[in-house]
C-alpha cells in the first residue's frame, strides 16, 4: 500500500512538472482574462499570436479602433502595444516552486511611465514591484572625474529636478527575470535636461 502511494505521488509530481514545463507565454496571452487587457478581445490576441507565429506583422484593431501590435513573443516573454499611448510587457519567471507573471504597463503620454505588478498563473495579484528611489539614479562622485564644486552643484540640481518629476520607465529583460528602470528627463527644465545624461544612470533590479 505504501509503495502504491509513493508511486502515485511520484506520478503526480511528474505530471505537475510537465504542466509547468509546457506553460508558454502564447498560452498566457491567449487565455488571460479580458480585465487584464480591457482594450483587446480574445480574438484580437489569438489573431496576433497566429500572425506572429507565421512570420506576419501581428497588427489588429482594438475595441476603439486603435492599432494593437504584438512586437515580440517568445516562450516566456512578450511585448504588446495596446494603443499609440500604451504598451504592455509580460515575463514568466520562477520564484521557488511557483511560476509567476510580471506585467509592466507603460503609459507613454506625454512622458513614459511604468506600473509593474506580479501575478500568479491564475491572475491573482501577488505584489507591486517597487520603484527605485531617485537617489539610485544619480551617479556616484567617483564615476565622474575630474570632480569640481561646480559639478557638485549641478548634480544637486539634477537630483532636485528628478525628485520633483520622478517619472520612470521600466523595461523587462527578455533573457532573464530582471528589470531596468530609466528615469525620464524630457520634462526637466531646459538647462538641467542638457546635463542630466551625464549625471544619471539606469537602475537594474531583480524581480
Amino acid at each position: 500500500m505504501k509503495m502504491k502511494r509513493t508511486a502515485l505521488i511520484v506520478f503526480l509530481l511528474a505530471l505537475a512538472s510537465g504542466i509547468s514545463a509546457q506553460l508558454r507565454m502564447r498560452d498566457i496571452l491567449a487565455q488571460l482574462p479580458d480585465s487584464v487587457l480591457p482594450l483587446t478581445t480574445r480574438n484580437n490576441r489569438l489573431d496576433c499570436i497566429d500572425f506572429i507565429e507565421n512570420g506576419m506583422e501581428a497588427r489588429v484593431k482594438n475595441l476603439f479602433g486603435d492599432q494593437v501590435v504584438l512586437d515580440s513573443l517568445t516562450e516566456d516573454f512578450m511585448v504588446l502595444r495596446t494603443s499609440e499611448a500604451s504598451c504592455v510587457e509580460m515575463k514568466l519567471f520562477a520564484e521557488g516552486t511557483d511560476t509567476l507573471i510580471c506585467v509592466n504597463r507603460i503609459y507613454m503620454g506625454p512622458v513614459a511611465d511604468s506600473e509593474v505588478k506580479v501575478f500568479d498563473t491564475s491572475w491573482s495579484f501577488v505584489r507591486t514591484v517597487p520603484r527605485p528611489d531617485v537617489a539610485r539614479f544619480v551617479r556616484s562622485v567617483g564615476d565622474i572625474q575630474p570632480w569640481t564644486e561646480e559639478m557638485a552643484d549641478t548634480m544637486r540640481m539634477v537630483r532636485a529636478e528628478a525628485e520633483f518629476l520622478p517619472l520612470m520607465r521600466a523595461t523587462l529583460r527578455s533573457a532573464s527575470p530582471g528589470i531596468v528602470w530609466t528615469l525620464q528627463t524630457s520634462e526637466f527644465s531646459k538647462d538641467i535636461k542638457k546635463v542630466a545624461e551625464k549625471y544619471l544612470q539606469p537602475v537594474k533590479d531583480d524581480l
